[in-house]
């Protein structure tokens, strides 16, 4: 299933994705991970890219060829020498194509993406939904990009801080950040 996670901005959503990682710990809970569920999370900090590497050195680990590695980096947008550059080097745009690309061969079957489409293109943003729409895992995702959203194919939102899961309709969406935009100005 995929899920789209909606509050307004500092409402805790980067903080549900950070908790389910592990990287936090509740305050009172738990967080249940099953010993079959293997994640793969985008942070909006790119943490997951080793900045003085090469973007076909922050894949080494992946054990695949260099050939299979050009050919989903170019799904994402780079050819040619452009995979010798540093990742230091990169404007924070290809950066966030790099760390999708690793979340995207990482082969997980979930997928957390804290918004991915920060720093990306109209164009490439298709073009990323495109690889990730016909992902058959679970996803949670947190987006304000509506046409992302829908290019993806959520079935479902959970909306903060109810906690209350409906199914995804884009008005809803739409309304619910118009008034927390509101809320925000006064």
């Amino acid at each position: 299933e995929k899920l789209l996670v909606v509050g307004e901005n500092g409402i805790g959503k980067t903080t549900l994705l950070r908790l389910i990682m592990g990287y936090l710990k509740p305050l009172e809970g738990n967080i249940e991970i099953t010993e079959k569920t293997d994640i793969a999370y985008y942070a909006q900090e790119h943490e997951i890219l080793e900045p003085n590497k090469t973007i076909l050195e922050n894949f080494a680990n992946f054990g695949l060829a260099d050939y299979e590695i050009r050919r989903m980096l170019g799904s994402f947008l780079f050819s040619g020498d452009d995979i010798y550059k540093k990742v230091e080097v990169l404007s924070p745009g290809e950066r966030s194509r790099v760390a999708l690309a690793k979340v995207a061969l990482k082969g997980a079957n979930t997928l957390l993406l804290d918004e991915p489409t920060n720093h990306l293109d109209p164009m490439t943003q298709v073009i990323i939904a495109d690889t990730f729409k016909t992902f058959e895992g679970t996803m949670l995702v947190v987006s304000h990009n509506l046409d992302f959203v829908d290019n993806l194919g959520i079935s479902r939102m959970l909306l903060l801080p109810s906690g209350k899961i409906v199914y995804y309709d884009r008005d809803i969406v739409y309304h619910y950040e118009m008034i927390n935009e509101e809320i925000e100005r006064k």
